[in-house]
């Protein structure tokens, strides 16, 4: 199977639409790809799919390996574009090397693992193991598909996880985490007093997977100290909260509103805070800016409910929590306070929990409940997934890492994500598995400037191909 036969897969199921919740016409095509070539195919109610393959003649008492990749995309597209990602194919190009779509996101992620496996399926003169190929649904929302999927009928034990990038870069690890929502009712109570608002901007932001060991700061947790200091030196009463976006990003702005007897008070006790904030950032956040505008209103929260707010972002965990010492530079556990959210009715704070000990992160996720409930609020634990924890006696990473070496004439390089993989669940479904992840390189996933290295996109797919070509004597 030469490499324009995986191309020639990517752009088929680049032509059907596959954002995540719409993986309906995948699988589809995955079902009919099996049954038109004869190979036992099983799937469920939300679209997963896998797809069995025999060992090739002298394989047959190699192990049988278990190969993975999610048929869902996320659709990003340019303001200008007009694609429809419910019923539009994509639009394909090669520039300078690259694959590109117009206009919208690529796919490559995790396009690249479904070429891959279903190049290997069709190649009857591949030499291989049994294969098992599992194709999930709505990773990009929070791996639900790898999470429900029924792997009882699963016997391998060797899983290569396609949905890694880099080429020579072989991922060893990753995070698992839960978001949390904590929320309480509140009440306004009529009364006029002079306010202060203060914005909090300028930050640098980032993925809470990603970004949360470069000692950011987080503009709802300085809101939260800002908050709790004058509260210690004065009396203040919360009028107003805003911060952030998306529960698994880093605050980069927050607003807030405080009700005070004083305001110069308030002003001499902001000017010096906001100073030691720009201090403790200057290095990692140097953006860093405040501002601060006075007015009036005549409703503030009661005083339970401010309490709630000011303690609440006070308290929460925020940043690196633990950092590994087995692999350098690697986080292992974080926490981030992602998006607050403060209405007439209703105080929310949604956070980001990530940790790759499945006991570390229920003791934290503890911890946010403690203290959720100290300020009378009410804690709600979702999209929970394992961590894939680094395994140094891994045999299968020993030999990939000589087969791409007797390849290429070249050591790979190891990786570990604080970001959550599929690879977490898996290792947590089948225990005893050994699992290896690699893949091409790519730039700017997820948005519409999102390109896959070509020859890359060849040279990975041969590697995967002599990978299996050895496990003959595994």
């Amino acid at each position: 199977m030469n490499e324009s036969t995986i191309m020639n897969y990517f752009k088929a199921i680049s032509a059907i639409p596959r954002a995540s919740f719409n993986e309906k016409g995948m699988h589809d095509y995955l079902v009919n790809f099996a049954n038109e070539r004869g190979l036992k195919v099983i799937s469920d109610a939300m679209w997963n799919v896998i797809i069995f393959k025999p060992a090739s003649t002298g394989y047959e008492n190699a192990p049988s390996v278990m190969l993975q990749g999610h048929t869902d995309m996320v659709a990003e597209k340019d303001s200008s574009s007009d694609h429809n990602f419910d019923t539009d194919g994509l639009e394909l190009y090669e520039e300078d090397g690259f694959l590109k779509a117009k206009g919208t996101t690529l796919g490559a992620d995790n396009g690249v693992a479904v070429a891959y496996m279903l190049a290997l399926l069709d190649d009857k003169n591949a030499k291989h193991p049994a294969l098992e190929c599992v194709f999930t649904v709505q990773e990009e929302t929070g791996l639900t598909g790898a999470e429900k999927i029924d792997v009882s009928m699963l016997e391998s034990r060797l899983v290569i996880g396609l949905d890694s990038s880099g080429e020579s870069e072989i991922y060893v690890s990753s995070c698992g985490g839960a978001r949390a929502v904590l929320n309480r009712d509140v009440t306004f109570e009529n009364k006029t007093m002079k306010t202060v608002t203060v914005a909090i901007t300028g930050l640098f932001g980032g993925h809470s997977g990603g970004e949360i060991d470069k000692e950011r700061g987080n503009a709802n947790k300085i809101a939260g100290i800002l908050m709790y200091r004058a509260a210690q030196l004065m009396d203040v009463r919360v009028v107003a909260f805003a911060g952030g976006d998306k529960m698994n990003a880093i605050t980069r702005e927050a607003t807030f509103t405080l009700a005070v007897e004083d305001i110069q008070a308030f002003k001499d006790f902001y000017e010096t805070a906001t100073n030691e904030f720009k201090l403790q950032y200057a290095a990692s956040d140097a953006g860093l800016a405040f501002s601060l505008t006075e007015g009036e209103t005549e409703k503030v929260l009661d005083i339970d409910a401010s309490r709630a707010v000011i303690t609440s972002l006070f308290m929460l965990p925020y940043g690196v929590i633990q950092m590994s010492k087995d692999i350098e530079g690697l986080v292992i556990t974080s926490s981030n306070i992602g998006k607050v959210t403060l209405t007439d009715t209703t105080y929310e704070v949604q956070m980001s929990i990530r940790a790759t000990q499945a006991f570390v992160k229920d003791t934290v996720l503890a911890q946010v409940d403690w203290i959720g409930r100290q300020c009378g609020m009410q804690s709600e634990f979702s999209a929970k997934y394992p961590g894939w924890m680094y395994d140094p006696q891994s045999k299968f990473r020993e030999h990939t890492e000589r087969a791409y070496r007797e390849l290429r004439g070249e050591a790979m390089k190891h990786e570990a994500t604080h970001g959550g993989m599929e690879l977490g669940i898996w290792s947590d479904k089948l225990p005893g598995s050994d699992i290896v992840s690699f893949g091409p390189i790519m730039y700017d996933i997820h948005t519409p400037l999102e390109r896959l290295d070509i020859g890359s996109f060849e040279r990975t797919y041969e590697f995967l191909v002599v990978l299996l070509e050895g496990l003959n004597n595994y």
